[in-house]
């Protein structure tokens, strides 16, 4: 798979300083800024913490002070969104080629491959089961409800790894967007990775927008789990020295789970955007790039072979499909097999 994968795809848009901006950036950073303002203002750069005079000087802050803030909030929010595709890369599981990188990697995707394992065995298991007490005729109606819970909680969390075992990466967000990468589109034989930048191009406004909201619900999400890590271990450094005022770290920490899980759920809704926008525009896509409307989907299959061709720069022939300029009709002619030159 291409590096990056799925998250590549539109990360142009994703870099730019948009309408999602504000969502994006600014309320991750301020909701930073303010934490950082609490831990001075109370005092935790040289005593104990005095929580009720930080919380005091909060409410009472100058319209200076709100300026101040509201300038530093943007400005850290400037500094992080362009390495936001960076950070989704991070989470999803690329940590680059060194020895300590790859050992870890390696040990994570090992984890995942046996959770996969268990998982598939545990469905099949229980379906099996399930099938021989219907077969025999046995009424155990506690035991059949106990192998149905069972086969659709693992059934369930299967569908947050790749279909492949070889596919499966080292992070939980990393094998949501994995799923997607392979399984979009592949029942018609077309990759996601290649026809998702085109179709964003023709798809009606409506569709690329739901997209692109669901791209930032992700993004926000990767946001607020790397600024809420920042934020933890910003506590550790200022409040270290108080004994158990450390423990405040921990809140921040578990905003970071929360927001990680929540990036999983978002890129499950992400990946499933990108499969709708293939199964409502693929046929549009044909068209703007002039091949003949497939007949069935065996046909649909080879023209998207050799259309992989195309998008991956192989000299593969085509035989194109013009409007006929004297009727308006457009002239038909086969796709020769994928490979054929």
């Amino acid at each position: 798979m291409p590096n990056g994968g799925i998250a590549d795809v539109g990360a142009g848009a994703a870099q730019a300083v948009g309408r999602y901006f504000s969502v994006i950036s600014v309320i991750p950073s301020s909701l930073y800024i303010a934490f950082v303002y609490l831990l001075v203002a109370s005092g935790s750069w040289t005593h104990p913490p005095d929580w009720g005079h930080a919380f005091t000087s909060l409410e009472h802050i100058s319209i200076g002070g709100i300026g101040a803030f509201a300038f530093l909030s943007i400005g850290l929010g400037l500094v992080i969104h362009p390495i936001q595709f960076a950070l989704v890369q991070f989470f999803e599981g690329y940590w680059g080629t060194g020895k300590a990188a790859q050992a870890i990697r390696a040990r994570r995707i090992l984890h995942y491959r046996r959770l996969y394992d268990s998982l598939a065995a545990k469905s099949t298991a229980a379906s099996t089961e399930f099938e021989r007490l219907g077969k025999a005729r046995i009424d155990a109606p506690f035991r059949r409800a106990q192998l149905i819970s069972v086969g659709e909680e693992a059934t369930r969390a299967l569908n947050y790894l790749p279909m492949l075992r070889d596919n499966i990466m080292p992070t939980r967000l990393g094998n949501m967007l994995r799923r997607y990468e392979s399984q979009a589109g592949s029942q018609y034989r077309m990759s996601a990775l290649q026809a998702v930048p085109h179709l964003l191009l023709i798809a009606p406004p409506n569709q690329v927008d739901y997209v692109n909201d669901q791209r930032s619900q992700l993004d926000l999400a990767v946001r607020m789990t790397f600024i809420s890590i920042i934020a933890s271990a910003t506590a550790v450094f200022f409040l270290w020295p108080y004994g158990l005022w450390v423990l405040i770290a921990v809140i921040p920490y578990i905003l970071a789970y929360l927001s990680y899980r929540g990036s999983v759920v978002a890129g499950f809704h992400y990946g499933a955007a990108f499969d709708t926008l293939i199964n409502l525009n693929r046929f549009a896509l044909y068209e703007q790039l002039h091949l003949p409307l497939p007949a069935d989907t065996k046909a649909e299959r080879l023209t998207n072979e050799t259309m992989k061709g195309l998008f991956g720069y192989s000299p593969v022939v085509v035989k194109y499909k013009h409007p006929d300029p004297a009727s308006g009709a457009e002239a038909t002619s086969e796709l020769p097999p994928p490979g054929s030159t």
